[in-house]
């Protein structure tokens, strides 16, 4: 018995091992695909999980993106994450809105002083010694 122990543990080993490395392959092989089919007008995440869209991807090598309106960078195809579906790419561009305007209520605010002697600071001393609102000495 406690010669098929050590024999049995081997065989376990291996098998796990292998079918980790098989899936590591994998994964690595649908990465390097999703990469090399990025196309131009495509939005992106890269590494850093910045969200840019695919300018011109003519080079094996490198892409080169827009991440902001007019600025262009090449960034390595490896860099790209993951291509984002049509749908969630509206809310990756800046001030995108996460709601309908029709459903963002107006915020009320109150433009009048607060007459409350809990709202005014009880020690003046702390407006007074501001290091801008004294004269300094220092050349």
């Amino acid at each position: 018995m406690e010669s098929l122990f050590f024999p049995l543990l081997l065989a376990l080993l291996a098998g796990f091992m292998f079918l980790s490395i098989r899936k590591q392959k994998k994964r690595m092989s649908e990465m390097q695909e999703m990469q090399n089919s990025v196309a131009t007008g495509a939005r992106v995440q890269l590494t850093s999980g910045m969200f840019a869209t695919v300018v011109d991807d003519s080079a094996s090598d490198f892409v080169d993106l827009e991440i902001a309106t007019g600025v262009v960078t090449r960034f390595n195809r490896l860099a790209v994450v993951r291509v984002v579906p049509t749908d969630e790419a509206a809310a990756t561009y800046p001030g995108a809105l996460t709601e309908r305007p029709e459903q963002i209520e107006p915020e009320s605010i109150d433009h009048t002083p607060s007459t409350d002697p809990a709202d005014t600071p009880a020690d003046d001393t702390i407006i007074a010694d501001r290091p801008a609102d004294k004269p300094t000495d220092d050349k």
